[in-house]
């Protein structure tokens, strides 16, 4: 075996508190007890499991990813609850908070996106001082959006009853809400971030990253029952997620260019997004950031009286992406020492 090797493999042991096997080499990974996930995805696509594709990340760890496409999230949760869908990572966190507290039994194991590029925008003549300006008045955005209502609610604040909420069937009704004035204030996803920009009546006055830093923008999820039959699958999947990681960490053009031919758009659009510090594409489970969503959403009301009773801790596995990660570091850590030293220090401070 050569040095580097054993040096690795003393490290990994170190971090999983495993004690070095007796033959020469580490022990491989053990095989994923599926071949196949399927994944649900919405319009605005999934950029690491592109990039996983094009990799053949995804072959590497012995699984494909296939996707089931969905036009809205609740089709998302209803393919998981009738096992059409093993997972969903483009439904935020609220909302799969929201199944939990309702009795669907999720496991959240990892992420999408740490924080997206979600504006919070007026029209253009309108002042801003901050986001006690919501208060008080109309706001085409829901209550569950805890970025902006959790912070309001930390400033003493009681979102729901001091601001008018103008409800909407779709986030694009929430520009025109904005645009014919009934409402002040709105906000909406990523993959609208575009739209916003290049509206010359409206201004983009913050964004929810700006407002609550490392907010946990989208979890992966599954049922726990998936997630506890099938291990190895999930780690597999973690596994290519995190390489894709790696590779947007030092691929940025090539990555414009793999999500322009994903979403089927034009490379302006996709840059509206991609381009912004703001974007931070993040597979950790962010467990810390979690519990605060769940803790924001509770005080916010919108919990059951029987969600009560749940422990939102023992639905978020923190273990498989770790052991992910740690593995990964091991066989692949040497392209890129500083990144994967980046996310170690990541799960450390947000896992605990």
């Amino acid at each position: 075996m050569k040095r580097k090797s054993i040096a690795a493999f003393l490290c990994w042991a170190l971090m999983t508190g495993c004690t070095p096997a007796q033959n020469d080499e580490p022990v491989p990974s053990a095989a994923p007890e599926t071949e196949t996930v399927r994944l649900a995805l919405n319009a605005s696509g999934h950029i690491l499991t592109a990039i996983a594709e094009q990799q053949g990340y995804f072959e590497d760890e012995g699984i494909k990813v296939v996707y089931v496409r969905v036009n809205t999230d609740a089709e998302a949760f209803e393919g998981i609850a009738d096992g059409t869908i093993d997972v969903a990572s483009n439904s935020g966190t609220n909302l799969p908070l929201q199944q939990i507290a309702e009795g669907m039994d999720l496991t959240i194991f990892g992420g999408y996106l740490l924080t997206g590029c979600m504006p919070v925008f007026t029209r253009a003549e309108r002042e801003w001082n901050g986001i006690e300006d919501l208060i008080g008045k109309t706001v085409a955005f829901e209550p569950n959006l805890y970025a902006i209502t959790g912070p309001l609610l930390d400033m003493g604040y009681d979102p729901l009853n001091n601001i008018k909420w103008y409800e909407t069937d779709s986030q694009e009704e929430r520009i025109e809400a904005v645009l014919n004035g009934d409402a002040d204030y709105g906000l909406v996803g990523t993959a609208l971030n575009y739209a916003v920009i290049n509206n010359p009546d409206l201004k983009i006055v913050t964004y929810a990253a700006d407002v609550l830093p490392a907010y946990s923008c989208c979890r992966a999820e599954a049922l726990t029952s998936w997630v506890n039959e099938n291990p190895n699958t999930v780690k597999a999947l973690l596994k290519a997620w995190i390489r894709a990681m790696e590779y947007y960490d030092t691929h940025h053009e090539e990555t414009v260019a793999i999500t322009v031919e994903l979403v089927g758009t034009d490379e302006s659009y996709v840059r509206a997004y991609l381009d912004n510090p703001r974007f931070d594409l993040n597979c950790d489970p962010m467990k810390n950031s979690v519990e605060r969503a769940w803790t924001y959403m509770d005080y916010l009301g919108l919990f059951s009286e029987e969600a009560q009773q749940i422990r939102i801790d023992d639905h978020i596995n923190t273990d498989l992406y770790k052991e992910a990660l740690n593995e990964c570091q091991l066989q692949y850590g040497d392209s890129n020492p500083e990144f994967y030293e980046r996310l170690q220090a990541q799960y450390a401070r947000n896992n605990q």
